[in-house]
């Protein structure tokens, strides 16, 4: 199968209304030639026509006006055919007959032109009355003149033209393949940098491929972007899950080794936490993938953000009660977010359980739900240790550990959710005494 060709498109493109514009213009030249050669023609009938009746009406004698006539008609070295002239007076007497044309009749109209045949030729006639309306004149002349003419004159334009038209292909070639230059020198742009990430948006690209050098370069960097979120992906569960399958491998070996029952026990109870931990893991590690690959909320909607964060609060009260933390929720009813509802419930839920991981236990875990400075704000309060200075900046990175067992992904997953709403996330000290962490969302109004 013949590959198309983008020069060849624009070959045909181009050289099509070329040459149809070429015959256009070819045909209306010989029209316009035939129209003036036409009009020069007769303009010459007529004037010899005048001439001769002047010649009559200033020469009485007929023998001589028809010798004048013969030398006025004939040029030095003009061997060409003369006009058929005959004249007539009044009276329809012939005083001068030059002619082989068979006699016509007197018209006592205006001047006038017509055409005949004759001996397998067609003549041109033209006849008109002197001014006095003394004499009557016919001269004709062959139309294979003008003809002869006509072909002569578009000999001398169209030649050239066909010329040019001939040339035509191989300009339009030469022209379109010095045109496409930048394209192909974008092509060998992308193919000289294979290793790295090409940049084709230089100062150098027409402007009619700027769009597409931009659209090529955020394309390539969106790609690069998603390669470089799944290395990333695989480096740090590679990373997070080397431990939790030693221990587990460890444990079981343990187990298998354990002499009584109480202690094979023991070593399953072990294994059977660390797998709940690193399955806990996997899935976050999951959802965090999922949240950054988005770059917009396919299921956005308007949502009442107090119905959903009390359905979670209540959802999570369930793991708080045996370690003795008491929830509680402050959120004005009213209050709606546009955003993905399952994305946010994942933000609330990874809040809350992060609030009851790291707080007292008994302890207290506060969540409250306002509108502050333009913001809709989520606020989570615990009562434990809190999140070290050093590291309240860093808050939102994978795997940042303040103590204790997490894995260090549920705010970096709250991170990334509240990025993709147009939000931020925040950390400062709890009133409570613990870490308060806040996540503002963009304010889309308030019900009535």
């Amino acid at each position: 199968m013949r590959r198309p060709s983008l020069q060849r498109r624009l070959l045909w493109f181009v050289g099509l209304p070329v040459v149809a514009l070429w015959l256009g213009t070819g045909l209306w030249l010989a029209q316009g030639a035939r129209h003036e050669t036409a009009e020069m023609f007769d303009r010459e009938l007529e004037r010899t026509a005048a001439s001769v009746l002047a010649v009559m009406a200033s020469t009485p004698d007929v023998a001589f006006a028809q010798y004048v006539i013969g030398q006025g008609n004939r040029h030095e070295g003009d061997e060409g055919p003369r006009p058929e002239i005959v004249v007539r007076d009044r009276d329809r007497r012939v005083l001068l007959d030059a002619s082989s044309l068979p006699p016509l009749e007197v018209d006592h109209g205006e001047a006038h032109f017509h055409t005949l045949q004759h001996a397998g030729a067609t003549w041109r006639v033209h006849q008109r009355w002197d001014a006095a309306g003394r004499h009557w004149i016919q001269v004709a002349a062959p139309l294979h003149d003008r003809d002869e003419l006509l072909w002569a004159l578009l000999q001398g334009t169209l030649t050239p033209l066909l010329a040019l038209l001939l040339l035509l292909p191989l300009a339009t070639w030469l022209g379109l393949r010095g045109g496409l230059a930048p394209l192909r020198a974008v092509s060998r742009a992308i193919d000289a940098q294979p290793a790295h990430l090409p940049v084709l948006t230089r100062d150098d690209v027409p402007g009619e491929l700027l769009q597409l050098t931009r659209a090529v370069d955020g394309l390539v960097g969106t790609l690069d972007a998603a390669l470089a979120r799944e290395r990333r992906f695989t480096a740090d569960a590679a990373h997070e899950l080397r431990h939790p399958l030693s221990v587990l491998q460890l444990e079981l070996d343990l187990a298998g080794q354990a002499a009584d029952a109480a202690s094979r026990e023991q070593h399953l109870q072990r294994a059977r936490e660390g797998l709940q931990r690193m399955e806990r893991l996997v899935t976050q590690l999951l959802t965090l993938a999922r949240v950054e690959s988005l770059e917009a909320l396919p299921d956005a909607t308007a949502l009442p953000l107090a119905a959903l964060v009390r359905s979670v609060v209540a959802e999570a009260g369930e793991r708080a009660i045996p370690h003795g933390i008491a929830l509680s929720l402050a959120a004005a009813d009213g209050i709606r977010v546009h955003g993905s509802e399952g994305l946010l419930a994942i933000a609330v839920h990874n809040l809350v359980d992060n609030a009851i991981h790291h707080g007292r236990k008994p302890g207290r875990v506060e969540v409250a739900v306002q509108e502050r400075e333009g913001w809709i704000e989520l606020a989570v309060d615990d009562d434990g240790p809190g999140i070290p200075e050093g590291q309240v900046e860093r808050l939102g990175e994978r795997f940042l550990h303040s103590g204790g067992s997490g894995s260090g992904l549920g705010l970096s997953i709250v991170h990334a959710i509240a990025t993709l709403h147009g939000g931020a996330l925040a950390a400062g000290r709890s009133p409570l005494g613990g870490a308060r962490v806040v996540m503002r969302l963009p304010m889309p109004g308030r019900l009535d």
